[in-house]
């Protein structure tokens, strides 16, 4: 009985980070860009390695996910870094699973179906850390080990997906609170677990760790010139 609510968990998480299959049989894909750059982005030229990735992936996780699982993610988030073009077509359904409302309708905008989401963005920046950015962030928010909440009731649902957080309990977020103060109060609740939050300074993406992996965090984050602060 003692080993069945391990594996349920593990179920019950892979089954929020994979998602289901999507079913393309009636979807019309439609890209807004008459056409997709050739090139790839500079990686090895600039310092960024596969190793990097797997390290930020590593001190993120912990415990929560296998090696098997976190090489697996390593090696999409780095297709996708390296390549955008081939992540596009190896891993479709995860590419289209990581962006945010893709397909779906909202108000006052036309539904995104691009087909190639990453290969679109890389062609709309064409500078190497804008892209890495955004990549890396949509990726490590769809594994739950990163989250996104510009207002406090967003940041209240958003954070219950961040895998080091299943199973803990939030406080409420008060009408007119500031996300950044919402998230204060949860970090005074969590520090004695031993976690941390940390906020991508003056944006709203959020992650968690231990306090042991903290400055490490930042540290690697830097080399990306994204600035994560605690709120």
């Amino acid at each position: 009985m003692k080993q069945i609510f391990p594996l349920l968990f593990i179920l019950l998480l892979s089954c929020s980070v994979f998602g289901q299959q999507k079913d393309y049989a009636e979807i019309k894909f439609k890209s807004k860009l008459r056409q997709y750059t050739k090139t790839i982005p500079k990686t090895a030229e600039l310092g960024i390695t596969k190793e990097f990735f797997a390290d930020i992936i590593n001190q993120l996780s912990g415990a929560i996910y296998s090696e098997t699982e976190k090489a697996d993610f390593t090696n999409k988030l780095w297709l996708a870094i390296s390549n955008p073009e081939k992540f596009d077509f190896v891993y479709k359904d995860f590419s289209l699973h990581t962006i945010e409302n893709w397909g779906k309708k909202i108000k006052f905008e036309d539904p995104n179906f691009e087909p190639n989401p990453y290969l679109a963005q890389w062609t709309k920046t064409e500078d190497e850390f804008i892209y890495f950015q955004w990549a890396t962030l949509n990726v490590l928010n769809h594994i739950g080990l990163m989250a996104y909440g510009e207002e406090s009731k967003i940041a209240e649902n958003s954070i219950k997906k961040l895998a080091l957080l299943k199973g803990f309990t939030f406080p409420k977020s008060k009408s007119n609170e500031f996300t950044y103060d919402y998230l204060k109060r949860v970090n005074n609740q969590i520090k004695s677990k031993g976690l941390v939050l940390l906020v991508y300074d003056a944006h709203y993406n959020f992650t968690v760790c231990t306090i042991e992996n903290k400055e490490k965090i930042l540290q690697l984050f830097e080399i990306l010139y994204c600035e994560f602060v605690v709120p």
